[in-house]
């Protein structure tokens, strides 16, 4: 009986994992992102497209997303550890700290299951920033407001921005310049994509 449940369990746990699109290339790919990736100096930060729209956090909803005009965003950029990974830090109008993270969907069976698809804003809890409460939520899994820049191998100048979650398990995803319902959406990305749509001047203040 023993045998039988634990295999039951470990058939469960593979479906699990299969239900949440596991990339069999995702280690690949994720390491490459990284390898190439740049380690960018902690100080402040615009993001800027082709199209001269900057990623920015539009008041008072805390919606990420690519604007155009007076309202761009300037980011305390966060060195995490000794790692390539940063985290992007604003105040919205109410002096509140939000990070740039990673949303997770659940997906349907057309998609295969869960997958992230979207940088919102969230309440910062990573690279010095503790809140006293959750508001209720689970803590946010760290590697959620974790970001890597890589260098686009044909636009000099300009890089996607990676997200640290699922990065060696599933397709990666980037930082797009368009629109989702809640922010900005994260498309899935490798080393060599080419997408304007992903890419970023990265503008230092």
């Amino acid at each position: 009986m023993r045998v039988i449940g634990l295999f039951v369990s470990i058939s469960l746990m593979i479906a699990s994992i299969q239900a949440q699109g596991v990339s069999p290339t995702g280690k690949k790919d994720g390491t490459a992102l990284y390898t190439a990736g740049r380690k960018l100096a902690v100080g402040d930060y615009e993001f800027i497209s082709d199209s001269k729209k900057s990623l920015s956090m539009v008041n008072p909803k805390n919606l990420l997303s690519a604007v155009s005009g007076n309202d761009n965003s300037v980011w305390e950029l966060r060195q995490h550890k000794t790692t390539k990974f940063f985290s992007l830090h604003l105040k919205n109008q109410a002096d509140l700290e939000k990070c740039v993270s990673t949303r997770w969907t659940v997906g349907d069976k057309d998609s295969g299951g869960g997958y992230p698809d979207a940088a919102v804003m969230w309440q910062c809890e990573i690279d010095g920033s503790d809140p006293k409460s959750t508001g209720g939520y689970q803590k946010i899994y760290p590697p959620k407001q974790l970001w890597l820049a890589v260098p686009d191998q044909k636009n000099r100048g300009q890089y996607k921005i990676v997200s640290a979650s699922h990065l060696y398990d599933m397709i990666p995803r980037c930082i797009s310049q368009k629109a989702i319902d809640g922010g900005t959406t994260l498309a899935e990305c490798k080393i060599d994509s080419n997408d304007d749509d992903l890419l970023w001047t990265i503008k230092k203040h």
